[in-house]
């Protein structure tokens, strides 16, 4: 990794609280100068999140700086999962949450912030996202949409509603959307094998899949202002999604001998239902100061089946698979925070948060090998028990005319138990204590430097510490392994530093330039054995890791006569190295080292407006400790969108994801001491899609 002087790594110090009573917020949205606050976040808002007509909101979060997409993975700085930080309404999501449940529609802005405030859980190393959901109609008293995606000979139809009114103390809302989706799926999957120099195998496997799925969101809200000045709210999401995939794969046999199973067959479907619902007090103290208590509580059930047939070589039926599995997690958290202003220049945050979160899963699987049922079957359930607690204090003062500081100190501390069939019970423990320090400095000529310390966290997905094993169905290897838990895990830890330079571009632009350094240890790697006849992976604890990056982020309005444009920039470049993986490319969690987001959106005088945005993720390739090689291949989608304003308030907008059809590429190399080569490398995707919906507001 090249070494970046610390004085030129300059990155913003974003952060923002959805609820009230929250630090003061500085939105980076364009704006010629943005709000003066020590604590900062980039904003995107409604009209943003709505121009695309995206059926996803990972599909908005691409186009934002420093944020890379991967599958339905958004990755901060390149990092991902148990990296970045996914909050929905300032809540931590449960585990196996993916942003493609929540409908963009129920969505009023989402916060990015690269630097965490005391407030707010430290597990976000790369930052957090933050999705703040619809309270009422922007516009009026209701908004309608109803809309339909086309994909090679295949309808996606989809119509959402936001609803909201007052009735005297009390004001309501209602988000109501539902859609159906179906995708395409054709994966084309080469391995080949060389042995002391010579190619022994090689293999071509062809996937061809439809998926279908169907999604129902409610998101109800109650607000009661009393006359001494409190408030309580009430808001709940209701998430129901049903799903089916069926799958067929062949292999074609270039040299060597074919797999166990050929050509084979999969049916999986799933339903989930889902249910987040939270009520929020507020009292304001006659002299001075605020508190907000809130009790949250989380729920959610899925249920699976998968049914594999694997054909021989000679036509048989040589394994037939059926599994059906389940998982059920609640979460219950009662969180309050107390502000009041301390002197003139300080304002203090004093608070809690707990939570209690059960998680529970099962995986029953049954095997038919050659018509003989298997007598050793997988019966495989365990339950989690997560316990948090949090204390946090904070202060925000304003130092002098031209400088103003934000710090504070979090102490979380995590218990974690699994216990469940044929496992032992295992239970962990950790603490972190976590300082923040962000100053804030105005320079002349509107513009700011802003500087962050903080320590972050990284804490092991609940289902990576139990030792149960998921298993390949076909063509078990080095480049394919079998994948189980590490009861053993530690949370990785991180020190960072952020600076940022912020300025105005005329009256409505903005530029950014920004960076950051961060030493993160106990890392988690991949470790590869051998455990029979069975190559397995499973994670562990290796060492220390360097992060650094850098981003720039620029906005500016252009006027050609009466037409206005908007034109849009951003790239982000990061760094890492593991430190006990040999390089190159010994970077940390397949982190994607470069993006770049070309944008430009018109607004004429008449009823038409139009834009177009071009995604740049380079290829990222990541060296694990056991001579296995990973990599990502570059993408570049090219996303477009036209509206056109109708009668009666309506409005016609078309847009095209994908244009020039990228493919997605990614691929595993496996390497041994005896010169062994194992190179497995797929290509899918690469189809454009259109949408086109018609939206009104009253």
């Amino acid at each position: 990794m090249k070494r970046l002087p610390l004085l030129l790594l300059l990155s913003p110090l974003p952060y923002a609280c959805a609820q009230e009573g929250a630090p003061a917020r500085v939105e980076v949205q364009g704006k010629a100068q943005p709000l003066e606050a020590a604590v900062a976040s980039k904003v995107v808002g409604r009209a943003e999140i709505a121009a695309y007509g995206d059926g996803n909101l990972a599909d908005v979060l691409k186009r934002q700086s420093g944020i890379a997409v991967v599958g339905s993975e958004v990755r901060m700085r390149g990092l991902g999962t148990g990296y970045t930080q996914m909050l929905v309404d300032g809540e931590p999501v449960p585990q196996g949450f993916t942003i493609d449940t929540i409908a963009p529609e129920l969505v009023e802005r989402i916060e990015i912030a690269r630097t965490p405030t005391a407030d707010r859980s430290a597990q976000a190393v790369a930052g957090t996202i933050n999705i703040v959901l619809r309270k009422r109609s922007n516009t009026g008293r209701r908004e309608d949409k109803v809309s339909t995606g086309y994909q090679r000979g295949e309808w996606s139809p989809s119509a959402s509603t936001q609803l909201s009114g007052k009735r005297g103390d009390l004001a309501w809302s209602l988000g109501a959307s539902a859609e159906r989706t179906v995708r395409i799926d054709r994966v084309l999957t080469d391995e080949t094998i060389e042995e002391a120099g010579s190619t022994t195998a090689a293999r071509r496997f062809t996937e061809s899949g439809l998926g279908r799925t169907g999604r129902l969101n409610l998101a109800p809200r109650l607000n009661w202002t009393f006359e001494n000045g409190d408030t309580l709210g009430w808001n709940t999401l209701v998430g129901l999604v049903r799903s089916q995939s069926d799958t067929a794969a062949d292999e074609e046999t270039l040299l060597g001998a074919p797999t166990d199973y050929p050509a084979s067959t999969a049916a999986i479907g799933s339903h989930t239902a889902s249910l987040r619902s939270d009520l929020a007090w507020a009292h304001r103290f006659q002299g001075a100061g605020k508190l907000t208590v809130k009790g949250v509580v989380d729920a959610s059930r899925r249920r699976g089946d998968y049914l594999f047939l694997g054909t021989r070589p000679d036509g048989s039926l040589g394994l037939a698979r059926a599994v059906a599995s389940g998982a059920d997690e609640r979460t219950a958290s009662l969180n309050g925070k107390y502000l009041a202003p301390l002197g003139a220049a300080h304002s203090l945050g004093l608070g809690w948060d707990a939570s209690r979160t059960t998680r529970g899963e099962h995986r029953n699987q049954f095997d038919t090998i050659d018509g003989i049922p298997n007598a050793a079957q997988r019966l495989q359930d365990y339950t989690a028990r997560v316990e948090r607690l949090a204390l946090f204090a904070q202060d925000e003062w304003t130092i002098s005319e031209r400088f103003e500081g934000y710090a504070g100190l979090r102490w979380e501390g995590l218990r974690t138990g699994t216990d469940g069939a044929d496992l032992a019970r295992v239970a962990t423990s950790s603490s972190v204590a976590s300082p923040i320090l962000q100053l804030l400095w105005k320079l002349p000529a509107k513009q700011q430097l802003r500087l962050a310390l903080a320590r972050t966290y990284k804490a092991p997905l609940t289902g990576n510490l139990v030792p149960r094993r998921y298993t390949i169905n076909n063509n078990n290897g080095p480049a394919n392994p079998d994948v189980e838990g590490n009861p053993d895990l530690r949370p990785e830890l991180s020190w960072g530093l952020d600076l940022a330079y912020e300025r105005p571009l005329g009256e409505k632009g903005t530029a950014t330039l920004s960076g950051y350094a961060k030493r993160v240890s106990d890392v988690t790697t991949q470790q590869l054995y051998r455990d029979g006849l069975s190559w397995v992976a499973r994670p562990i604890n290796n060492g220390d890791a360097d992060l650094a990056g850098v981003e720039v982020d620029l906005k500016s309005p252009l006027k050609v006569g009466a037409a206005a444009f908007e034109l849009r920039l951003n790239a982000g470049r990061n760094w890492s190295r593991v430190r006990n993986v040999p390089g190159p490319d010994n970077t940390l969690a397949e982190q994607v080292p470069f993006t770049l987001n070309l944008g430009a959106d018109y607004r004429g005088v008449g009823i038409w407006s139009a834009g177009a945005n071009l995604n740049i993720r380079a290829s990222a390739t990541s060296r694990s400790i056991d001579g296995v090689t990973t990599w990502l291949g570059r993408t570049a989608p090219l996303d477009l969108y036209w509206t056109r304003k109708l009668d009666a308030g309506w409005r016609l907008r078309a847009s095209v994801a994908n244009a020039l059809g990228s493919k997605q590429r990614a691929g595993t190399i496996y390497r041994d001491a005896d010169g062994t080569i194992v190179t497995r490398a797929q290509a899918w995707g690469g189809m454009a899609s259109l949408r086109v919906g018609f939206e009104r507001a009253l």
